[in-house]
């Protein structure tokens, strides 16, 4: 799920008096105008770490995004929390295009939306590709997060179906799919076109014909 910018423009001054609301569950609830800049800060962030991967610096995040660098760290104490966010973003956006996938009645092209859509998403964000460089290697708090066991099961799901329907190899079981998905990101990360780098890893993983 993509978070819109705020327009920079906006007068806060002329408007009511901020309400009370949850950024997310466990946290304090935040004021209206304190939301708005985590989600500036979050959707510049975003931006950034597509473009320069995880070597973008903090003060760089809160140009981009039209705040102090104190903003940036008062909902983000490090860099660290900054990224560990985004990745339970990106996990989240990973399970909803898994289910997404799972609409297609036929196991092999549901697999297929889902690997090509991976690629192109590996292939247009270094951000994305980092994270799941760093998931595959087991590294990261991001691992042991709800959202991380919420893509596992979706793209788990994904699997059954595909074994289920006789067009997946019986071998390739959920951490080696990862693996050889994070091996995409490698691909592309080098320059393979993404379409070339999904359709390679869906040729490879069909059985072998009788």
């Amino acid at each position: 799920m993509r978070i819109p910018l705020v327009n920079p423009g906006l007068d806060l001054t002329s408007m009511a008096e901020p309400t009370l609301t949850s950024s997310t569950p466990g946290e304090r609830p935040l004021r209206a105008d304190a939301r708005r800049n985590r989600e500036r800060v979050l959707a510049a962030a975003r931006a950034a770490f597509a473009q320069e991967g995880e070597e973008v610096q903090m003060e760089a995040i809160a140009k981009r995004a039209g705040v102090g660098v104190g903003t940036v760290y008062r909902h983000f104490p490090t860099k660290r929390a900054l990224l560990d966010t985004l990745r339970r973003q990106w996990l989240a956006d990973g399970a909803a295009h898994a289910t997404l996938a799972l609409s297609h009645v036929e196991p092999a092209k549901a697999l297929t939306v889902f690997v090509r859509r991976a690629a192109d998403l590996l292939a247009r964000d270094r951000g994305i590709r980092e994270a799941f460089e760093r998931l595959d290697r087991g590294s990261g708090e991001t691992v042991w997060s709800p959202e991380f066991e919420g893509y596992r099961t979706g793209v788990a799901r994904l699997l059954d179906r595909a074994h289920e329907a006789g067009v997946l190899r019986e071998e390739i079981d959920l951490s080696r799919f990862l693996a050889l998905l994070s091996g995409v990101g490698a691909a592309v990360g080098n320059g393979l076109d993404p379409r070339l780098a999904a359709d390679v890893l869906l040729q490879g993983i069909r059985p072998p014909a009788p």
